[in-house]
């Protein structure tokens, strides 16, 4: 059995997380979706909490297979650690992606902007895969759930920032940064979800390389990662 197929039926099987997913999202970004914020503010939040699901829904669990031996296990039947990455980061995006999508429905509905929903999931997509993707990263430059934690949010924040969440880029250094922001293209497709400019996809190929080369990079490494992530470590 695939690393693919086991994260999927294991998500589907624990029934009241898989629902607890989709209510939390709900019960916090509700008031914000139906609220009369502005729309950079909304997207800012939604961008924010997007973003925080997918890296934490994957370092933290990284540290948590590595403590309990279950990712030694699975490499140590020759199962190719660059298959495990991968196949790992294409069942988080796809379960975090449909535990987020009523939520998302929701603020394109009060908004407006339902029209602007396939662009609206091809960036959240693109997000979703690239926090997914440094989970493994994080889990294995740090040694507890705490520190992935906070390394997760430090670094998403920090990428968040330069891609223009908080405050738009100006001409300059900035402007480039976020162009090749990989979480560019989520910020620029709320926007047009909320009534903003319409998104451009064809603008997003710098973001998409980077995401691309960060993917092709992590798959090459998979096999340092792995050893870093195997527990007990060695100082």
């Amino acid at each position: 059995m695939t690393v693919w197929r086991l994260a999927w039926r294991s998500a589907l099987r624990r029934r009241r997380l898989f629902v607890w997913n989709v209510a939390v999202p709900l019960l916090l970004l509700t008031p914000v979706a139906l609220s009369e914020a502005a729309a950079p503010h909304r997207v800012a939040v939604f961008g924010v909490f997007l973003v925080f699901f997918g890296a934490f829904g994957s370092a933290i669990p990284a540290v948590r297979d590595a403590r309990d031996g279950w990712l030694d296990e699975v490499l140590r039947t020759g199962y190719p650690a660059p298959r495990w990455l991968l196949e790992r980061t294409l069942a988080g995006t796809a379960v975090d992606a449909i535990q987020l999508v009523p939520v998302l429905l929701l603020l394109l509905w009060s908004a407006g902007g339902l029209r602007a929903t396939p662009v609206v999931l091809l960036g959240v997509l693109a997000a979703l895969w690239f926090a997914n993707l440094i989970g493994p990263l994080v889990a294995a430059l740090v040694r507890s759930l705490a520190e992935a934690a906070l390394a997760s949010a430090a670094l998403s924040l920090l990428l968040l920032h330069f891609a223009g969440f908080f405050r738009l880029p100006v001409p300059g250094w900035t402007e480039i940064a976020a162009a090749w922001n990989p979480y560019t293209p989520l910020r620029a497709a709320l926007g047009a979800g909320v009534g903003g400019a319409p998104a451009d996809p064809a603008a997003w190929f710098p973001s998409f390389l980077v995401i691309l080369v960060g993917t092709l990079g992590a798959a090459a490494f998979a096999a340092e990662w792995s050893r870093r992530l195997r527990w007990p470590r060695t100082p």
